[in-house]
């Protein structure tokens, strides 16, 4: 009987192992291996999609289908071109049975291609099909525009009720007498209105156009106009006026902090809870004026569109020494003011589009309009419905306003 010692039997079982390695290697044949092909067949071409239907809409269309029974298909695809410089690619999931396509320049008859595309990124021959979506919605807000003088410039209102994105842009002439942009406007408002400012009153020629987001654009709208003329009212004329009913201050942020020319903490803080909403204080322009537009800096820093920040409120004027009641039945309303958000996040959040918007061009705050036809006033009366905060408070840090002296 033969004996084997630890390292003689530790070779042995090496030379075991190699040896039945190599039996199943060998036995897995050359025909076994071909068998095992990819997933994704890379000469495989999906089948074509199926009972197409189409809804037209402004400058898009809907379009429903029945999907190819390929094991492979990966998603479908819409190739059109909306115009006559661009080619546009719409993409489906494997696991819709729809696909947009947008963008369409006019209304008229557009071909679009549908391809199934395989997860090796193999297309099906194109279904062709005609798609006829109706007068894109930047054209239909373009007929809607009108044009007229505004206080040093020009303003332009229009109708968006889709609420579509859409860049409005202002031209008039340069230094080189031809027509340049000189605003651009990015919105999705529903009731449009935007001023450009600046001009002497004297006769200038202003253009509007809409372009969407697909770089498509109306004819542009021309109309000749006499700016009126407009000045920042001085503010060191500006005193509170006192009525029942108006906020106190608190925390040493008194009213006429909004009139000091310092755009910085404090401004007017209002005393917490002290009466109920809405929230009203009332001042003197130290003049009869026919205003044209005012600007509110909000607390800035960290009370961004929160706190005590006005959101909604009205203004109120009187040309003539207010009635000693404070009764709001004894004044005339000038607008209704709502301070927005452009990014639209919540309370807490805010981006750089916010506070630029917040801060506006100048730093001087959030600009509003006033009416063209607004009756010329000396006493201004405000009344906060509502703030970001929701709080039992408000404040704001600065005041401006522009018009016509009488």
């Amino acid at each position: 009987m033969v004996t084997l010692n630890e390292f003689e039997m530790k070779n042995l079982i090496k030379y075991l192992l190699f040896f039945a390695v190599l039996g199943l290697i060998g036995s897995c044949s050359k025909s076994d291996l071909n068998n095992h092909e990819p997933i994704n067949k890379d000469g495989e071409i999906p089948g074509q999609v199926t009972n197409v239907k189409i809804e037209n809409g402004p400058g898009s269309a809907i379009i429903t289908y029945t999907l190819p029974k390929s094991q492979d298909l990966q998603y479908v695809l819409a190739k059109y071109s909306i115009n006559n410089e661009i080619v546009r690619e719409a993409k489906s999931s494997r696991y819709g049975d729809t696909i947009r396509v947008d963008g369409f320049n006019k209304e008229g008859e557009y071909q679009v291609e549908l391809f199934s595309v395989s997860k090796s990124e193999k297309l099906s021959e194109p279904v062709v099909i005609k798609v006829n979506p109706s007068e894109p919605t930047f054209r239909t807000i373009a007929k809607s525009m009108s044009i007229r003088e505004d206080f040093g410039g020009m303003n332009v209102t229009f109708q968006n009720p889709e609420e579509s994105k859409i860049a409005v842009v202002i031209l008039t002439k340069d230094n080189n007498d031809e027509f340049s942009p000189t605003e651009t406007f990015y919105t999705a408002i529903k009731n449009g209105s935007f001023s450009v400012r600046g001009y002497e009153p004297e006769l200038r020629t202003f253009g509007v156009y809409i372009k969407d987001r697909w770089n498509n654009h109306s004819d542009t709208v021309y109309k000749e106009v006499k700016p009126l003329f407009e000045k920042i009212l001085d503010k060191s004329k500006f005193r509170q006026y006192v009525l029942p009913g108006d906020q106190p201050a608190a925390w040493g942020w008194v009213m006429s902090n909004m009139w000091d020319n310092k755009l910085g903490e404090p401004g007017f803080h209002t005393l917490q809870g002290a009466l109920p909403r809405p929230h009203k204080f009332t001042f003197d322009l130290g003049a009869v004026v026919k205003l044209s537009r005012f600007k509110l800096l909000q607390r800035t820093g960290s009370w961004f569109y929160a706190h005590g920040n006005p959101k909604e409120w009205r203004m109120y004027g009187s040309a003539t020494v207010p009635d000693a009641s404070g009764e709001m039945d004894k004044w005339i309303k000038l607008m209704d003011c709502y301070s927005v958000k452009p990014s639209g996040l919540p309370v807490g959040q805010v981006s750089d589009d916010d506070r630029n918007h917040a801060n506006g061009i100048d730093g001087l705050g959030e600009e509003f309009n006033f009416p063209l036809n607004a009756p010329p006033v000396r006493y201004i009366r405000m009344e906060i419905i509502k703030n970001w905060g929701n709080t039992d408070f408000f404040h704001a840090l600065e005041l401006t306003f522009w018009g016509d002296p009488q």
